[in-house]
């Protein structure tokens, strides 16, 4: 007699046949973090809060990293966390006294801790720095050189600008220079026609030291961009300018760049020679000066911008960056954007602190 082969499934015992048709897991929760108003940053409830915040890309202040320095203490504004054995609520007596390096969220939460920073972005600091020297560069621009305190780390990124506290008031000025040591380079013009400017340098001069905090503005050069990088300003909106383009002959940088200077009168290119240094010192770079009130054989006639857009061939491609008032920024804005410019190739810090209505 043949035999026959039994079905396989008759060798498995009926309690293994009955299994269930998918298998459940414990998939962590995923929750909503906010930080100080701002940013956010999702996190899982089997991870701590800054823990999940460093793998984003933030910034925490943290040290030991089992709540005991307390450097990550903050407040909690909404939401609920476990600290340890520990459920705080906000508004709990404790919830001002989080440790973030220990609490992980039982919901969607909102947090405020000093000194987080987002992806991208430097801790601001308030700082008293030392006022090394002051150098006239021409008839109204001035190059003020201040020294950072020594073993206090202070960082910026080419084109950020930092604010200068006078007399219970803050005034913006770019840092010229990119970060590279303890010194800051600012470009002061005090023209009869700006009054505070010279109330600042009467100050300046006057003292050893002086109050700053940095730094500010969202409009910068950290990596090298992958296209080309045209600059366009006008007077002391040069300097962040500068800035940027010694990050990128610090970068090496290989992409096409273009300046355009727009001034008056020719002593007001308060460093003439230095374009012509950058020529020798990035692969691809080339200049435009272009003055609006005198005609001169070595420059450009007209308003500034009209130079760059006279030889822009390719408007979708470049970076473009701008440094000046906010009035020549947002006019050149218009004419680089009716000139088939996209809008979000072009940067400037005015656009965040002068916006339009």
């Amino acid at each position: 007699m043949k035999a026959t082969a039994s079905p396989y499934w008759r060798w498995f015992p009926l309690s293994i046949l009955n299994f269930p048709l998918s298998i459940q897991q414990n998939v962590p929760d995923i929750f909503t973090i906010t930080v100080n108003g701002r940013e956010r940053f999702s996190c899982h409830d089997d991870q701590t809060i800054i823990e999940a915040g460093q793998q984003a890309g933030f910034g925490f202040p943290v040290a030991c990293r089992n709540g005991v320095c307390e450097r990550c203490m903050g407040t909690l504004q909404s939401g609920h966390v476990q600290q340890r054995n520990h459920t705080i609520h906000a508004g709990d007596a404790d919830s001002i006294q989080v440790l973030y390096c220990i609490a992980q969220p039982l919901s969607d939460c909102e947090i405020d801790v000093p000194e987080v920073t987002a992806p991208g972005e430097l801790p601001s600091h308030e700082v008293h720095c030392q006022i090394q020297q002051i150098e006239a560069l021409n008839h109204d621009v001035s190059r003020v050189w201040l020294q950072l305190p020594a073993g206090k780390r202070v960082q910026w990124h080419a084109g950020q600008y930092m604010m200068l506290n006078l007399n219970g008031e803050s005034f913006p000025f770019s840092i010229a220079n990119h970060c590279d040591g303890r010194r800051l380079e600012l470009h002061i013009r005090h023209g009869d026609d700006n009054s505070a400017a010279q109330d600042i340098m009467a100050h300046l001069t006057s003292a050893s030291t002086v109050s700053a905090t940095l730094p500010a503005g969202m409009r910068f050069i950290d990596s090298a961009p992958e296209q080309p990088v045209w600059f366009i300003c006008g007077s002391t909106g040069f300097a962040p300018v500068k800035a940027m383009v010694e990050r990128l002959i610090a970068l090496d940088f290989d992409h096409p760049v273009r300046l355009f200077w727009g001034a008056r009168t020719p002593e007001d290119l308060y460093l003439p020679t230095l374009p012509s240094q950058w020529k020798m010192a990035l692969k691809d770079f080339d200049f435009t000066t272009a003055l609006s009130d005198i005609r001169h054989p070595d420059h450009a006639e007209g308003l500034v911008h009209e130079a760059a857009l006279a030889a822009l061939n390719e408007p979708e491609l470049p970076l473009f960056y701008l440094g000046g008032s906010p009035p020549m920024a947002w006019a050149v804005f218009d004419a680089l954007v009716e000139e088939g410019v996209p809008a979000g190739n072009i940067h400037c810090d005015v656009f965040d602190y002068a916006p339009r209505d």
